[in-house]
């Protein structure tokens, strides 16, 4: 091992130390290692068979698969699936819900345009120049049927299911958990003015194994981590220690993920213990048997984030401040109102004697909740609130209230997370309210509410007032969602939304509401045209984010509403907007009756500048063409490699990434395109026989620091201010213009 390095502890085929090993302890299928004279002792005990070592060189607990401390970083192993436990409990872990195979399963993502991210990675991958192995690991794709090579419909309705599974479990925060691959460079935070990194997992089966003998393994704290080899740092879950289940992956996946957002393992009583157990499995039993993520949770329905309320924790660290504070990512924007006052019509479709509920949301935090509005006539309010589509870490309670706010009812089965109400009810206006609650006692077979977040459905239907009221509600369908880059020109949010009503022909308002808007940046507009939308017109209020659209004498038809609302645009006046995705809610009304909210969803690309490279190798020929914005880029030689790196917002080719580097073997010629914005331009040790530097206008600056020009350095100059510095720079002949 190399000098500097720490002591690897591991299992029997990984036992490496710079102090040697004497005695080895091994029990079932995991081993601990103890350094040189220090004779293992063997306690068991009715909690647990534990090994642990008479000095602190080695990792006491008979399941833990050891530490590696590479950068000041741990590497964390997680248990391996007991297969004939988990057949005993299957029925306890299979998914409610499951969605149809989506058309492509590695184009999936929970949280579009969110800058950090969660990448599963069932493709296969090599993994080279990372603390994992100072040679090559090579990772086999996630494979049921002896075929890495391609991926069948199981594998791929396993695929889907596993991010169904983890996307859930991340579904409170801010970070988009997706099976498309991101750029290398957005996996790494490089610090300064970087906004993208995440973590790749890695599903197959690795060779050699990081962690043999267990179900994955990661480095504690490793979300993002800049090892400084130009690579991303990923995580495992090991194949051959979960098999291909999907809740045996996702349940690795997440505790694995878990661990590089800088959280340890749930066990119970302290290492030092003879009762000491590294992951604890859970308590209680049928669909609210609980465990902890950093625990094992491969033998019960419900698994949560936790800071251990319950009996005897190892562990009492706080989970969901740390990954909301520790990783450049906190919890995603509330959905709903919160409280009854603020409530907006439950969303669904109205028919002509029944309204069908339809809503999805997120209870993002604990102390959430979300509300609804119900119109009802006399009959029937008839709810069903489920969690998310293949799993849950939401257990539902589901209460109704009165226009003065008293409880009528309340749905908290004891032994179940869902609830459902059905309440016969007179005309009048109701209200829903959905959270996330505990169940029993949490210090023998029940959980605190602590982390009782998560995904949530609400089906069912009520009889609509307009059975009462003479007029039915207005009816909003055609959701879209809309991707806007910065920079880029108005756009219209919804363009192919609808607007129907059984029994009113005009309509007087409507309103379009960014629920989240930053208001030094968001903008809503509507250009009024006669011809298509009548009389309306629409007044946008930047503070509340509210473009109201009106017509006078509520004389415009609904196909005119439905032209005006089709044409309301986003645009952004910030150049570096803020990438929180937007919700915006569009809701009509006949005056006497709201439409239900229509939802849409603005995600915010960072409107990055490009700078296009070519390099001929023939003529040995570099070329930088840019985009016309402000660019920022360097260009240095070292050994024989030229690095063209892009900074700020500026991106090298059409790949978007921040670096490219080109092979140098001699003395090359140099041509800078830059044709407006204000332009940076640095050169470093690079020998060449002619450059050529046209800076366009705008305020440029250019730097050649040690380099060589053989024949002529030619700099032009454009509109604006420009400098031009030569530091220890020869040059055999030098024209400039319009440069001082």
């Amino acid at each position: 091992m190399p000098v500097g390095q720490p002591p690897l502890y591991s299992t029997v085929s990984y036992i490496s130390s710079n102090r040697g090993f004497r005695w080895i302890c091994s029990l079932g299928i995991l081993s601990i290692a103890c350094g040189m004279g220090s004779p293992c002792t063997r306690h068991d005990s009715p909690v647990v068979k534990h090994h642990q070592c008479a000095d602190s060189t080695c990792v006491s607990g008979c399941r833990v698969i050891a530490t590696l401390r590479v950068h000041g970083k741990d590497a964390c192993a997680s248990l391996p699936v007991d297969f004939r436990r988990a057949a005993q409990n299957h029925p306890a872990t299979a998914p409610r819900v499951l969605a149809p195979v989506a058309t492509n399963v590695f184009t999936l993502h929970s949280r579009p345009g969110a800058t950090k991210v969660i990448y599963l990675d069932f493709d296969g991958q090599t993994t080279t120049n990372t603390p994992w192995s100072r040679g090559t690991i090579v990772t086999t794709a996630y494979d049921m049927d002896n075929n890495p090579s391609s991926f069948s419909t199981a594998e791929q309705t396993n695929i889907q299911e596993i991010w169904q599974r983890v996307a859930e479990c991340y579904s409170p925060f801010d970070v988009d958990v997706t099976t498309e691959a991101p750029a290398t460079a957005d996996l790494i935070n490089t610090g300064g003015t970087d906004t993208k990194w995440g973590i790749r997992v890695l599903f197959g089966t690795p060779n050699p194994s990081p962690a043999p003998g267990s179900g994955g393994v990661a480095y504690v704290g490793s979300f993002g981590w800049n090892y400084g080899t130009g690579v991303d740092v990923p995580c495992f879950v090991l194949q051959d220690g979960v098999g291909t289940v999907p809740k045996y992956n996702a349940d690795a996946a997440v505790h694995e993920i878990g661990h590089t957002v800088g959280l340890s393992h749930d066990g119970q009583f302290p290492a030092n213990s003879p009762n000491h157990v590294e992951y604890y499995e859970g308590q209680g039993s049928g669909a609210v048997a609980w465990a902890p993520h950093l625990g094992a949770g491969y033998y019960v329905p419900l698994v949560q984030w936790s800071k251990g309320e319950y009996a005897n924790p190892s562990n009492t660290q706080d989970d969901l401040a740390i990954i909301t504070t520790q990783n450049g990512f906190g919890y995603r924007t509330d959905d709903y109102a919160s409280t009854q006052a603020t409530a907006v019509a439950i969303p669904g479709a109205a028919g002509s004697s029944t309204f069908a509920v339809q809503v999805s949301g997120v209870i993002e935090r604990n102390t959430d909740s979300d509300w609804f509005k119900i119109a009802s006539g006399a009959g029937a309010i008839k709810l069903n609130a489920v969690g998310g589509p293949a799993n849950t870490m939401l257990d539902i309670q589901l209460s109704l209230y009165n226009s003065s706010g008293s409880l009528i009812v309340a749905a908290n089965p004891t032994t179940d997370v869902v609830a459902a109400i059905n309440q016969t009810v007179a005309a009048g206006t109701y209200f829903v309210k959905i959270e996330g609650v505990a169940n029993g006692d949490p210090l023998t077979t029940g959980y605190t509410k602590y982390s009782s977040l998560g995904q949530y459905t609400i089906t069912g239907s009520y009889v609509p007032a307009t059975t009462v009221v003479t007029t039915s509600a207005p009816v909003l369908g055609g959701a879209s969602n809309l991707a806007y880059t910065a920079k880029a020109a108005a756009t219209a949010i919804c363009p192919g939304i609808t607007v129907t009503d059984s029994d009113s022909p005009r309509l007087p308002s409507a309103t379009v509401t960014i629920t989240n808007v930053v208001s030094t940046e968001d903008v809503l507009s509507l250009t009024a045209k006669s011809a298509t939308m009548g009389n309306i017109t629409g007044t946008y209020n930047k503070t509340t984010g509210v473009m109201t659209l009106t017509s006078a004498g509520a004389t415009a038809t609904l196909a005119q509403f439905k032209a005006a609302l089709a044409a309301v645009s986003y645009s952004n006046t910030s150049a570096a907007p803020s990438t929180t995705p937007r919700q915006v809610h569009f809701q009509a009304t006949d005056g006497a009756n709201a439409s239900n909210v229509l939802q849409s969803t603005i995600t915010i690309g960072s409107g990055f500048n490009i700078v296009t490279v070519d390099y001929n190798a023939s003529t040995k020929t570099l070329t930088l063409n840019d985009d016309g914005g402000n660019n920022a880029v360097s260009i240095t030689l070292r050994g024989t490699t030229i690095t063209v790196q892009g900074a700020g917002t500026t991106r090298i080719g059409a790949g978007n990434a921040t670096a490219v580097t080109l092979p140098y073997s001699g003395a090359v010629t140099l041509i800078c395109n830059f044709t407006g914005g204000n332009d940076s331009l640095s050169i470093s040790s690079l020998k060449c026989t002619n450059a050529t530097i046209n800076l366009g206008d705008g305020n440029d600056a250019a730097t050649l620091t040690y380099c060589t020009v053989l024949s002529n350095l030619t700099v032009n100059g454009g509109a604006g201010t420009d400098t031009l510095k030569l530091v220890g720079t020869y040059t055999k002949s030098k024209t400039v213009t319009s440069v001082p």
